[in-house]
């Protein structure tokens, strides 16, 4: 049977007395403690395996030797006012059968315009930043604002090389800063301190939603889909299209319906991400879309791009709204059985030297404003009339001079005579 014993009470007299008493029970279990002492007021439960829990005025604390469990049939509320710590020596996993939230900042973020607000506040500073420098004019590639031209574009029509007038605005920025600094300052403090979300881990990070890889197909390969220009032949002086098909990708729709397996990122600015020498690799048994209404660049050592597929049906498409520029320090090779320039008014090689090592069809006429020599057996062949110095000396109908009457009255080329 448990024991209680009762502490004497020790009161003295003067401004500073204070009560000392301790109330025990003592069990073979373990021991209850109630201290009485003035300042020093706690509740003590101690188990005999060492377990206890203690609770102060200004702490509640809780010692388990082994595991601790806790059980709720109901919801459970947990509200810290001050910081909160948690520190795991060992694996910590965290199982929830329902959906798992994680709410970082102040509510009022969520819940009201703040961020839209902060964002219509800095507009008029985004668009002092973006107008350029010179009045030579733009739009904005979300904004789709157009800011005002002032100036003589170059003799091409272009921009570059053209002459334009200072943009005043540039001179207000600072001005628009200070001039929002304020609102923004008064925004920001209703958003509250803090709302960052910071992971870190000296090892390995994995994120991963569903339980495997649907390996459904996204899409199909129609093979010969798709008549494309192959070559041209030259026949009774005509330049003839000959077409070969090509194949074509069909994206279908077949993964929208899965209910698990997505990862959604969402960031209102930037997202930065960066890797060691291990690299980055993406890998998707779907399609793979990157967009990008600003600049869009890829840059290393190497850059391959390739279309493959298991029945080498693949294909590289490359679409620009203008133009499109390849600037090479050494080469530029194109390598395949047919290669397809294809131009609506004109294609130009600048170039000191151009070697075509093969057979050269011109269905056209060819215009040469240099010489013409030949190195080959046959010399120069003409299917119809050759004309020098300006077309007054013809290869086929001019007369030779100095001809005898017995020479059976030639009037035309003697041929291989040499003479004129």
């Amino acid at each position: 049977m448990a024991a209680l014993r009762n502490a004497k009470q020790i009161e003295s007299g003067g401004e500073y007395g204070m009560d000392r008493d301790e109330t025990v029970l003592n069990a073979k279990g373990g021991t209850i403690t109630l201290d009485n002492t003035t300042g020093s007021e706690a509740v003590r439960i101690s188990q005999k395996g060492g377990g206890n829990v203690k609770i102060t005025d200004t702490v509640n604390s809780e010692f388990a030797p082994n595991n601790k469990q806790t059980l709720v049939n109901g919801d459970k509320f947990s509200t810290t006012k001050g910081d909160y710590f948690n520190q795991i020596q060992s694996n910590k996993e965290d199982r929830t059968f329902g959906d798992h939230t994680i709410s970082v900042g102040d509510p009022n973020f969520y819940t009201t315009s703040l961020a839209q607000d902060w964002l219509d506040t800095f507009q008029d500073i985004a668009i002092a930043k973006t107008n350029p420098e010179l009045n030579y004019g733009g739009v904005g590639v979300n904004t789709e604002i157009a800011f005002p031209v002032d100036g003589t574009p170059s003799e091409s029509g272009a921009v570059e090389g053209g002459t334009y007038t200072k943009n005043k605005a540039q001179e207000f920025i600072q001005d628009i800063i200070e001039e929002a600094a304020p609102k923004l300052a008064k925004i920001e403090k209703d958003m509250g301190v803090g709302g960052n979300l910071k992971l870190f881990t000296t090892k390995n990070f994995v994120l991963r939603a569903g339980a495997g890889t649907a390996s459904t197909d996204p899409g199909i390969m129609v093979a010969n889909a798709r008549p494309v220009t192959k070559k041209y032949k030259v026949e009774d002086g005509k330049a003839v299209e000959e077409t070969q098909p090509v194949s074509v990708y069909e994206s279908k729709d077949t993964a929208n319906g899965i209910p698990f397996g997505d990862v959604h990122i969402s960031a209102g600015t930037k997202i930065r991400m960066n890797a060691g020498a291990g690299g980055v690799g993406i890998k998707s048994a779907g399609d793979v879309s990157i967009a990008s209404t600003g600049r869009y660049t890829i840059g290393g050592a190497e850059v391959a791009i390739g279309g493959s597929t298991i029945g080498d049906s693949g294909r590289v498409t490359i679409v620009s709204d203008t133009d499109v520029f390849v600037d090479s320090g050494q080469l530029i090779t194109h390598n395949a059985p047919y290669i397809n320039n294809i131009a609506k008014e004109q294609i130009t090689h600048v170039t000191p030297c151009a070697v075509f090592t093969g057979d050269l069809h011109v269905t056209g006429d060819l215009r040469v404003e240099g010489n013409i020599i030949s190195c080959g057996f046959y010399g120069i062949r003409a299917k119809g009339d050759i004309v020098a110095g300006g077309g007054a000396v013809s290869l086929l109908n001019h007369r030779h001079g100095g001809v005898e009457q017995g020479d059976f009255n030639t009037c035309k080329p003697n041929r291989g005579s040499g003479q004129n």
